[in-house]
C-alpha cells in the first residue's frame, strides 16, 4: 500500500522481485538488484478486471474466454426508442443477424447467429435472463391467435440491461446441450451496490413515421385515370363510352380525390417514463424498477402500452452464505388490426389497392364500406368499430441461495419460474361484417419452472496454476394451455359470449407439455494467465423424442494462447493483447413441436358418430439435431487504443428433423425422422478504436462485418423441399435445394419488354422467347441470404457533450417485392404503384414496364418471376444521439448525481434500391405487400440522477 503521493516502504531482499499491481493496469515486475528507491508508473491494462463477461453458469475476464464470445453493455442500447431489445441488436455484433419485416409496436424481430443451421427445428437462439432458459416466442403467433408482439423480450426494460452477451461457437454454448445449436444469448439484469441510495428518473417523448425513403407510393387521381385510360385504349376500346366494357371519364378528377395512404395512416408517438433506485450495504443491496411506455402506431387502431416493475435484491445472510432474488413482472395492452391475416381490413394493402375517386365517408358521414372491390372494407371502419385486443400479463423470475463452506468452494442452487397469461379478444362489428357482429375470445397460458444447482470448485496453486471445475444439475418443466370460443350473432351492444346463443358456439382447447432434465460438468484451467484450457460435458434428457433416445451428450474442448503474457513478448510497451483461440463441441437442437415421436389419433366423424384415428406414426428413435462446430479466432489489441477479434467457423448440422416419405402400406404418407445435413462456414471481424482520447475530448470508432455461407449437404434423397412462409401458412418462391444455398429463389425467368409490341416476355425451356407466361422456365435465381452483413459506429465527446452514430449493413441478397399493385393496366379496379407509370410506348421502347392492356390475358406480372427480384443490399443508418451531460459542480449546488439531455434517431435514413418501403423483407427474402411498415422515430429525453 502506498500514502496518497504513491510512497511506500518495504523491506525485501536485494536479490529480490517486486510485483506493483493496479486495479485496470498493467502488472510491472521489478528486480530489486539492490536498490533502495524504485519509482514506477502503470500502464493501462486492456483487458482490465473490469472487462468481466457474462458466461454460461457464471462470468470470466475477457482474456479467460477460449469460445467466440460477443457482448454489448446496457448503456448502449438503454437510450434507444424501441419497444424491445432485440431491435437494437442488429449490426452490433459479428454474425449476429436481426430481421425485422414490420414496425408495429411490439413486434418481434427474427435473429439468426452465424447463419441457419435448421430446416424445421428452428433456427432462433437460446435466451437466458438472469442465469434461467426463458420461453422467447410468441405463444400467440404459435396458435395463430391475437395481435401478436408478446415475446419475453419486450417484457424486459432496456434501462435494466446490464449486459448482453451472445454466445456464438461450440466451445462457449454447448454446456447448454440439446438447446444451443443456434447460439446463446444471455441477458443480465442490474444489481445494486453498496453506497447510499440513488434514485434516476427517466422521461421520453418521441414522433414516429412511416420510413419510405424510396418513395414508394400509390399514384394519385390524375396518374391513375391517365394509366387506365391508356390501358382502355390499349385494349380497344373507349374510356369515355358508358355503355363500353371500361368507363373512366376525366370526369372522375372532378369529384372529391382520396388520398388514402394518408387517409389511412398518421404520425405515431411514444413517451415513457422510469424511475429507479439502487443502494445497499455491506450486507445487502438492491436495484428496483418502474416503468410505462406508451407507443401509438402510424396506422389508426394500432397502439400498445407496456407496464414493467422490476426488484433485484442480494443479501449476505452469514460470511459464507447469501441469498437473492430477481423478479419481473410485465403488462401490455395492444391492439392492432389483422396485419397479413385479412388483406382487405390490412390499411397497408388498403393504403395501395382503393382508387383515389373512391370516397372515404358516405353521404352520412360515416365511413364509406360500400367498397365492393375491396371486399366492402374500410380499415378506417374497423380500426373504429372492430376490436382486435391482447392483454398479456408476464411474471418472471429467480431467487437463488449460495453457500461457500470454504474459500474454494461455491454451492449454488437457482430456482425460477416463467408465467404468461394472455387474454385475447377479435370483434367484428355489425358494420364491418355484413349487419352480423361476431366474437372471437381466447385465452392461453404457458408457464416455465426450472431449478439449476451447481457445485464449484475454484483455487490457484503454486501461483501458477488456476482450476475451476462446475458440476451442475438442471430441471424444466413447461405447459401450453389454449382455450378458444366463437361466439357469433353477438348482441352489437353487449359483445360478450352470453349474447350469443350457445348452439352457435364453437369452442376449441389445446394443451401441451414438456420436461428437460440435465447433468453437466465444466472444467476452466489456466496457467499463469498463458495458456487456458475449457471443456464442457452435459446431458440432456427431454421429453420430446422417442422412448429410446431420450437421452444425448454435448461436449465441447476449447484452448487459448495469451502471447501477450509470454516474457519475450512482455516488454513491447505497444502490444496490449495478442490471444490465440481454438474450440471444438457438439451441441444441439431440440426446438420441435411436441410428441412428434409418440402416435397420435385425431378426431373424426364417420356416418354420425365421433370416433379416433391413427394420424401419426410412432418415432422411439426420434432425437436431436446435432451441431458439429470448430472455431479459430486470434484477439488482438495495440497502443492501449486499438482493439480487435478474427474468427473463423465452420458448422455442420447432421440428424436434422425433417418429414420423410414412408411406404403408403404403412397407413401413412410421411414422419419425421433424423436425417439430412447442413454446413455454415464464415469468418467475422470486430475492431474498435480510440482515434482521439484526451482529457477533454474522446473519440472511437467500431466496426464489424460477418461473411457466412451455407450450404445444404443432404436431403435425404429428395433434391429439393418447398418453404412454407410461416407468416401466411402458404406456399413461397423459396425453395431448400441440395447442393445450394439454403434458401433459394425458384421463379419463372422474365426477359424484359418485346421493344416492337411493348409485351412482356420470358424465356422457355428451350431458350426462346415468348409472351406466354405460362410456358416460362423456372430457373434458381438467387438466394435471400446476403454474402456479408456488419455495422459500424462512431461517438465524439468534448466534456458533457457527446455525439454518437450507428450504422447496419447488409449486401448480396436478392429480395422479391410484391406484385399485387403493378398488373400492368389488367386490373381497373384497384391502383397501382407510381413505378408503374414508367411503360412501354412507341416513344419509350426500352428499360420499362410491359404496355398496360385493360383485362389483358397474358398477366405478365401475376406469379412470382425475375421481373420482381432485386437486389436488397442496404445501408441504415440506425441511430443517431446527440446528448449532454450537466457538470458535477453545478449539479452538487442543487443535490443532484446527475443531469442528462439528449435527442435520439431511429431509422432516419436507409440506402438502398429496393421498390418497397423498406429493404427488409424477413428471412424469406420477399412479402405480401400488408406487412406492418418500418418507422422513422425521432425521441427527446431527460435523466435525473440524485
Amino acid at each position: 500500500m502506498t500514502d496518497g503521493l504513491g510512497n511506500y516502504s518495504i523491506s525485501v531482499p536485494g536479490d529480490g522481485v517486486l510485483v506493483f499491481s493496479f486495479l485496470g493496469y498493467k502488472t510491472e515486475e521489478i528486480p530489486v538488484n539492490n536498490r533502495t528507491s524504485i519509482s514506477v508508473s502503470f500502464q493501462p491494462e486492456a483487458e482490465s478486471l473490469d472487462d468481466v463477461i457474462i458466461v454460461a453458469y457464471g462470468t470470466v475476464k475477457r482474456e479467460a474466454k477460449t469460445g467466440s464470445v460477443s457482448s454489448v453493455k446496457g448503456d448502449v442500447i438503454s437510450e434507444a426508442p424501441v419497444t424491445s431489445v432485440d431491435k437494437m441488436l442488429s449490426g452490433k455484433m459479428a454474425g449476429v443477424q436481426v430481421s425485422s419485416y414490420s414496425g408495429q409496436p411490439g413486434a418481434p424481430s427474427t435473429i439468426r447467429i452465424r447463419g441457419i443451421s435448421s430446416i424445421n427445428a428452428g433456427s432462433e437462439p437460446l435466451w437466458v435472463v438472469d442465469g434461467l432458459p426463458v420461453e422467447a416466442s410468441d405463444q400467440n403467433e404459435l396458435s395463430n391467435v391475437g395481435t401478436g408482439g408478446g415475446t419475453t423480450l419486450s417484457f424486459v426494460n432496456p434501462n435494466d440491461i446490464e449486459s448482453i452477451t451472445v454466445l456464438k461457437d461450440a466451445a462457449a454454448a454447448s454446456i447448454y446441450g440439446s438447446r444451443a445449436a443456434n447460439g446463446v444469448i444471455i441477458v443480465t439484469t442490474k444489481s445494486g451496490k453498496e453506497g447510499k441510495a440513488k434514485f434516476t428518473a427517466r422521461a421520453k417523448f418521441g414522433a414516429s413515421q412511416i420510413a419510405n425513403d424510396n418513395n414508394y407510393h400509390a399514384m394519385t387521381g390524375s396518374q391513375l385515370l391517365s394509366y387506365q385510360r391508356a390501358a382502355i385504349i390499349n385494349s380497344g376500346n373507349d374510356p369515355d363510352d358508358p355503355a363500353g366494357k371500361y368507363y373512366r371519364p376525366m370526369s372522375l378528377l372532378s369529384t372529391e380525390q382520396t388520398n388514402w395512404e394518408d387517409h389511412l395512416s398518421k404520425l405515431g408517438y411514444m413517451q415513457e417514463y422510469e424511475i429507479n433506485a439502487t443502494g445497499g450495504t455491506a450486507k445487502s443491496s438492491y436495484y428496483s424498477s418502474l416503468a410505462y411506455h406508451k407507443n401509438e402506431g402510424i396506422y389508426y387502431g394500432v397502439n400498445y402500452d407496456r407496464f414493467t416493475a422490476r426488484v433485484n435484491a442480494d443479501f449476505q445472510l452469514l460470511k459464507s452464505l447469501k441469498t437473492g432474488a430477481k423478479i419481473n413482472f410485465g403488462y401490455t395492452n395492444q391492439n392492432a388490426p389483422q396485419m397479413g391475416k385479412a388483406f382487405y381490413s390490412s390499411p397497408i394493402y388498403a393504403s395501395y389497392n382503393l382508387l383515389p375517386w373512391t370516397p372515404a365517408y358516405d353521404a352520412d358521414g360515416n365511413h364509406n364500406t360500400d367498397i365492393s372491390y375491396n371486399s366492402n372494407t374500410n380499415p378506417r371502419a374497423n380500426a373504429e368499430y372492430d376490436k382486435y385486443n391482447d392483454k398479456q400479463y408476464r411474471a418472471q423470475g429467480n431467487m437463488y441461495l449460495e453457500w461457500k463452506p470454504i474459500k474454494q468452494l461455491t454451492i449454488k442452487t437457482t430456482d425460477g419460474f416463467d408465467m404468461n397469461f394472455v387474454n385475447s379478444r377479435q370483434f367484428w362489428s355489425a358494420e364491418t361484417n355484413e349487419g352480423e357482429a361476431t366474437l372471437w375470445t381466447f385465452r392461453t397460458q404457458n408457464y416455465r419452472l426450472t431449478t439449476s444447482n451447481t457445485i464449484t470448485y475454484d483455487d490457484v496453486y503454486a501461483d501458477a496454476h488456476s482450476l475451476r471445475l462446475l458440476v451442475g444439475q438442471e430441471a424444466m418443466m413447461e405447459q401450453y394451455e389454449y382455450l378458444g370460443l366463437k361466439s357469433p350473432k353477438v348482441d352489437p351492444a353487449i359483445p360478450y359470449p352470453t349474447t350469443s346463443s350457445s348452439a352457435d358456439d364453437i369452442g376449441s382447447y389445446g394443451i401441451s407439455q414438456e420436461t428437460l432434465l440435465s447433468f453437466f460438468g465444466i472444467l476452466d484451467y489456466n496457467y499463469k494467465s498463458r495458456y487456458f484450457l475449457q471443456a464442457s460435458v452435459r446431458e440432456d434428457g427431454s421429453s420430446l423424442f422417442g422412448s429410446k433416445t431420450k437421452w444425448g451428450l454435448f461436449w465441447s474442448v476449447g484452448a487459448s494462447w495469451n502471447l501477450n503474457n509470454e516474457s519475450w513478448l512482455k516488454e513491447n510497451r505497444w502490444l496490449d493483447v495478442l490471444k490465440i483461440r481454438a474450440s471444438y463441441g457438439v451441441n444441439g437442437n431440440n426446438s420441435i413441436g411436441r410428441y412428434l415421436a409418440y402416435a397420435l389419433y385425431s378426431t373424426t366423424e364417420y356416418n354420425g358418430f365421433v370416433g379416433k384415428l391413427p394420424s401419426r406414426p410412432e418415432n422411439p428413435n426420434l432425437s436431436w439435431e446435432k451441431n458439429k462446430t470448430w472455431n479459430v479466432g486470434v484477439d488482438f489489441g495495440f497502443f492501449g487504443r486499438l482493439n480487435g477479434s478474427i474468427d473463423a467457423y465452420d458448422r455442420v448440422t447432421t440428424d436434422m428433423l425433417l418429414s420423410t416419405r414412408v411406404p403408403q402400406t404403412t397407413g401413412f404418407s410421411s414422419k419425421t425422422m433424423n436425417v439430412g445435413s447442413i454446413r455454415n462456414r464464415g469468418i467475422e471481424v470486430m475492431l474498435e478504436g480510440d482515434i482521439i482520447s484526451t482529457k477533454n475530448v474522446v473519440w472511437n470508432l467500431g466496426a464489424n462485418i460477418a461473411f457466412n455461407r451455407t450450404k445444404v449437404l443432404d436431403l435425404a434423397g429428395n433434391t429439393f423441399l418447398t418453404v412454407t412462409d410461416p407468416r401466411s401458412g402458404e406456399g413461397s418462391p423459396v425453395r431448400i435445394v441440395e447442393g445450394m444455398n439454403m434458401y433459394n429463389f425458384y421463379i419463372r425467368e422474365y426477359y424484359g419488354v418485346n421493344p416492337t409490341t411493348g409485351e412482356g416476355l420470358f424465356v422457355t425451356e428451350d431458350n426462346k422467347l415468348t409472351s406466354d407466361r405460362t410456358k416460362a422456365r423456372y430457373i434458381y435465381a438467387g438466394s435471400p441470404e446476403p454474402k456479408f452483413t456488419g455495422g459500424f459506429n462512431t461517438s465524439v465527446s468534448w466534456k458533457g457533450l457527446s455525439l454518437s452514430a450507428f450504422f447496419e449493413f447488409s449486401y448480396g441478397n436478392k429480395v422479391m417485392v410484391d406484385n399485387w399493385f403493378r398488373t400492368d393496366g389488367t386490373s381497373i379496379s384497384q391502383n397501382n404503384l407510381t413505378s408503374c407509370l414508367n411503360y412501354w410506348t412507341p416513344e419509350n421502347r426500352t428499360g420499362c414496364n410491359p404496355i398496360p392492356i385493360a383485362g389483358g390475358t397474358d398477366v405478365w406480372y401475376s406469379s412470382y418471376s425475375t421481373r420482381f427480384m432485386e437486389d436488397g443490399s442496404y445501408l441504415r443508418i440506425k441511430d443517431i444521439t446527440l446528448s449532454y451531460s450537466f457538470p458535477s459542480k453545478i449539479l452538487s449546488k442543487i443535490k443532484m448525481q446527475g443531469l442528462k439531455l439528449y435527442v435520439s434517431a431511429l431509422n432516419p435514413y436507409t440506402f438502398h434500391d429496393v421498390t418497397a418501403p423498406d429493404p427488409e423483407l424477413g428471412v424469406l427474402g420477399y412479402n405480401y405487400g400488408v406487412a406492418y411498415s418500418m418507422v422513422k422515430t425521432i425521441v427527446g429525453g431527460i435523466e435525473i440522477s440524485f
